[in-house]
């Protein structure tokens, strides 16, 4: 393999460009800690470059030997376990994050010279230099990090592993062909549309959860709005129900909620049938436009800005994937089999129902079906936004009150207005 132009030198300036990184990185946390003996610290500004450039030379010198990479990596490791016992010896309390970067450091050198694993030598470099940031950014984020696991619940974390077993393990095993009645469900499709809808549940949920409590109304529905529309018209109309006075400002929030939710309509949408979507457009912004101008009308803010957390679950947790699931497919027959039997008016009658419940589930089944610029499939789209949008009107009004209620139609009735005026401008040209 011949080598490219200036290779070597390349390799090399990579390697300690990376090295100097990590290592402005580590002198300074070294240098902010209080615990740091007189006798210095173990690697530093000057330490990991040359351990980053003793990976490249070891590399580049394999030729020669083909043992040397190892036999400097046996020298590094050598290095590392003399300072750690000496530290423990010592009794000095730390972990081991300085002695394993200095590890990485080396190896991020030796790539950076590697001929034949990563080619061409453009893309290697790239990858060592990207790996030499999210070091540095590993090793300077450590307030940070630890933050952010300390407000994940054990619950969460095995919500989150137990469903990502079923979506990186279960799914490509299951099978990728039509089954069941009239070949209307696809398990495999089944299972990733469950993975997508509650991947871009799981952003809103991580938001709510670094957010934290009391991050105010229209935070609080937007990053809501992303899990779900209904769990915010909920959690918001229970807090009017026990303070009225909360009405205007959980008006607000619904009309954001709803604004998000036909956001997450059109993104689904493009996902799935990206022709369809040029279509959808109009009705789908001018329901958004509805629902926004009833929030400016009915928005008020209230005194009492902070506001306790929207009330939903890890969208990770498997039974809730399993439910989802098991709706969809539902959903999916039902749709496909109103379309044969009954055409566009079946089609409309199934979308209407079920979007009493699952708004997404329509979505994305009606989307699979549908054909370039299928005028029906955006109009029953647009009917299970409707349905859904009267539903969480009525739920308002049920638990909040009506104070609440009120406000909740005026938001949905304009809602619903734009969403006929945009279907019926469709069929207008």
């Amino acid at each position: 393999m011949r080598l490219e132009p200036y290779e070597p030198h390349l390799a090399l300036l990579t390697a300690l460009a990376v090295g100097i990184l990590i290592g402005l990185e580590r002198e300074q946390a070294q240098s902010k800690d209080k615990e740091k003996t007189a006798g210095g610290t173990f690697a530093g500004i000057r330490t990991y470059p040359i351990f980053a450039l003793t990976g490249a030379l070891a590399m580049i010198l394999e030729a020669a030997s083909i043992w040397l990479p190892l036999i400097a990596l046996a020298g590094v490791i050598t290095l590392v376990a003399i300072h750690y016992a000496h530290d423990v010896k010592s009794d000095r309390q730390h972990g081991v994050t300085t002695e394993a970067s200095v590890i990485a450091t080396y190896l991020l050198g030796a790539l950076a010279a590697s001929r034949g694993v990563v080619e061409p030598m453009a893309t290697r470099l790239l990858l060592v230099g990207a790996l030499g940031v999210v070091l540095t950014f590993l090793l300077s984020s450590k307030d940070w990090l630890h933050g952010i696991a300390g407000r994940v619940s054990r619950d969460d974390f095995y919500s989150t592993v137990k469903f990502l077993i079923a979506a990186v393990i279960i799914l490509p095993l299951l099978p990728n062909e039509e089954l069941g009645p009239m070949k209307a469900i696809n398990p495999f499709t089944v299972g990733l549309m469950v993975v997508m809808i509650s991947g871009l549940s799981f952003i809103g949920y991580v938001a709510m959860r670094l957010l934290g409590k009391g991050r105010g109304v229209l935070v609080s529905a937007g990053v809501g709005g992303l899990v779900s529309s209904t769990a915010v018209t909920i959690s918001f109309a229970g807090r009017t129900k026990e303070d009225p006075s909360m009405a205007p400002a959980a008006a607000g929030a619904i009309a954001i909620a709803s604004t998000i939710m036909l956001v997450r309509v059109g993104v689904l949408v493009a996902l799935i049938n990206p022709s369809l979507l040029s279509k959808l457009l109009i009705p789908l912004g001018a329901a958004a436009v509805g629902a926004i101008l009833g929030g400016v009308l009915m928005y008020r803010r209230s005194e009492e800005t902070k506001v306790q957390e929207v009330g939903v679950k890890n969208p990770f947790e498997l039974g809730t994937a399993i439910r989802f699931g098991i709706v969809f497919a539902i959903i999916l027959f039902a749709i496909k089999a109103a379309k044969d039997y009954f055409g566009d008016a079946g089609l409309y009658l199934a979308a209407a129902l079920g979007g009493t419940t699952d708004v997404d589930a329509v979505t994305l089944s009606t989307a699979k079906h549908a054909t370039a610029g299928e005028i029906a499939s955006v109009v029953a789209i647009m009917i299970a936004t409707v349905s859904n949008t009267i539903v969480k009107s009525s739920l308002a009004l049920g638990i909040g009150g009506a104070r609440l209620g009120k406000r909740a139609f005026v938001i949905g009735g304009l809602i619903v207005a734009g969403a006929v005026a945009g279907s019926l401008s469709l069929f207008a040209f």
